[in-house]
């Protein structure tokens, strides 16, 4: 830091009298901001805007954690939401100075630096320590008092922070090279590559709230302590067990035994994965004599089977592939064509009518990129067949129909409003 002894109270009015100012509208002491040498600047420190919600969480002693790799975007984590950090300039620079004094600190009467003081007479406490004042222009003068105060650092840009939605396209990819496909295929598997929560959590740019909602969205398993995806045909096969003890054991639909499915496959799958599968497939029902009893989610088994279907062709006969489904899925299970959303298109302008599978998963993550693939493979959708496709991509503030007006051109096809790509050649 700079010699402390350079300023002297005469130095001070000397000051005062270029600024055209008068002692006797000043309070007796003088902060003299002392600027630190290059070699001393704490270029560690960043400044950072918070909201109310924010500033109580670390108030509260929660955590705060910064999430990003070199080719991502900064965000900030709390326990339950995520936010986009920007960095953003400020019109005047910003000194960071501890222990500074304000306004009724520096007269005759003192105020404890928490700040605790009664807010009601806050202002006739600082009137008076100005009307105190030991200067008057004309009057006598005495010594000014002079206070030091080191600057730790000049700012001209803090960081605002912006509710955002999580960044969750990661998840998936990272689960993706240790699917488990049984035990008798996990010699195969790079140990190295396996995945706990903590490992997870430090490369998703998403709090632990909506990491664990999307962990359960995406199916993923927690095995032996890692968190892993299930090969597709490898969930057919498990799935396929289950349902067709309905059948073996003439359970009605509402009455599906936990009890016995266990019993039944615990030598053919791991008590993890048919644990898994049985919360994401079944909901309880009803209770007798102490026994629940459960049902299967009858939409979610009927899409399952549906992308089992489509797996196995290119483009389906549209009447012969519902057809299909009906067979494929448990007695007493309905298909509906409305379950197709988000997995499948069907094209009924051909004769015959055709449909193929098409997932959301498997389109690039770039909003821009993701439209042009969407209007590849069909040139004209309605909002209901392109919805699943791009609401991830939706906000508070962009909803669907805002980002179809954005990317998309929109017109009238048989009365019915359609959107096909914003530059048609």
């Amino acid at each position: 830091m700079a010699n402390c002894d350079q300023r002297t109270p005469e130095d001070v009015r000397k000051v005062i009298k270029i600024a055209k100012l008068h002692e006797s509208e000043l309070t007796d002491i003088t902060q003299v901001f002392m600027f630190p040498d290059a070699s001393d600047r704490n270029d560690n420190l960043r400044l950072m805007q918070l909201d109310d919600k924010l500033l109580k969480e670390i108030e509260s002693g929660n955590s705060l954690v910064f999430k990003g790799d070199l080719d991502e975007n900064v965000v900030l984590c709390t326990v339950d939401k995520t936010y986009d950090v920007k960095e953003a300039e400020t019109s005047n620079s910003l000194l960071l100075v501890p222990n500074l004094l304000y306004a009724e600190s520096t007269g005759d009467q003192i105020v404890n630096d928490s700040m605790e003081c009664d807010s009601d007479n806050s202002f006739d406490k600082s009137n008076s320590s100005l009307n105190k004042s030991n200067e008057s222009d004309d009057g006598t003068r005495e010594p000014r008092k002079i206070e030091f105060k080191d600057v730790i650092n000049t700012f001209f840009t803090y960081y605002e922070l912006k509710p955002c939605k999580p960044r969750l396209s990661k998840l998936r990819k990272i689960l993706e090279p240790t699917l488990y496909q049984g035990p008798e295929l996990e010699y195969a598997v790079d140990k190295a590559k396996l995945l706990n929560y903590d490992n997870i959590f430090e490369q998703v740019q998403a709090s632990r709230a909506e990491l664990d909602v999307e962990l359960n969205k995406i199916q993923a398993v927690k095995i032996d302590g890692f968190y892993r995806l299930l090969e597709f045909d490898y969930e057919f096969r498990v799935l396929s067990y289950m349902l067709d003890l309905i059948e073996e054991n003439s359970w009605p639909l509402n009455r599906i035994s936990k009890e016995i499915t266990f019993e039944s496959l615990k030598d053919l799958v791991p008590e993890s994965v048919l644990e898994a599968l049985f919360r994401f497939y079944t909901v309880e029902t009803s209770k007798e004599h102490d026994t629940q009893y459960y049902q299967y989610k009858q939409d979610k088994v009927c899409r399952f089977l549906a992308r089992v279907l489509l797996k196995s062709a290119g483009k389906f006969n549209f009447a012969e592939f519902l057809q299909a489904w009906r067979d494929s899925v448990p007695e007493g299970m309905i298909t509906d064509e409305c379950l197709l959303s988000g997995i499948a298109i069907v094209d009924k302008n051909t004769t015959p009518q055709v449909v193929w599978g098409f997932s959301e998963n498997d389109l690039p993550d770039d909003i821009n990129e993701r439209f042009k693939t969407l209007f590849r493979t069909k040139a004209k959708w309605t909002v209901d067949e392109i919805s699943p496709y791009i609401e991830s991509y939706a906000t508070e503030k962009l909803n669907v129909n805002a980002l179809l007006t954005k990317y998309a051109r929109a017109s009238t096809q048989d009365g019915v409003r359609v959107f096909s790509a914003k530059h048609m050649k």
